[in-house]
């Protein structure tokens, strides 16, 4: 599996990569903003993207507007800080997995590459 995680946080990009290297997967890039997270879509095949709802330039909605437009049939997951039910529904709706608390992510995750897993890149 392999794994694109979008965050301008470097202390969330090593803490999701270290969630994630117990749960084998094989390979994990990461970037800063939504621009760059496009610019890496296009160059790489990913099973997974993990993004941060609240980015600077354009948002994680943002990013998946983008995805959306040049057809990347690719699985989203969001995190951020603290969510309410507002945003689980903006994040349904936009065709996001889900959207999680960074306080539960080390619990959440693992059940995601659980049912996206099986998927080696």
């Amino acid at each position: 599996m392999k794994v694109l995680i979008v965050s301008s946080s470097d202390n969330d990009v090593r803490w999701i990569t270290n969630i994630l290297a117990e749960e084998e997967i094989v390979s994990i890039d990461s970037c800063t903003n939504s621009t760059d997270a496009i610019q890496l879509l296009a160059l790489n095949h990913y099973n997974l993207v993990l993004s941060e709802v609240y980015l600077t330039v354009l948002t994680g909605f943002d990013l998946k507007k983008l995805m959306n437009s040049f057809g990347y049939d690719i699985p989203v997951l969001f995190f951020t800080d603290k969510v309410n039910d507002n945003i689980r529904k903006e994040a349904k709706y936009a065709g996001v997995i889900d959207c999680f608390s960074t306080d539960h992510l080390d619990k959440e995750l693992p059940s995601v590459c659980a049912k996206i897993g099986g998927v080696q890149a």
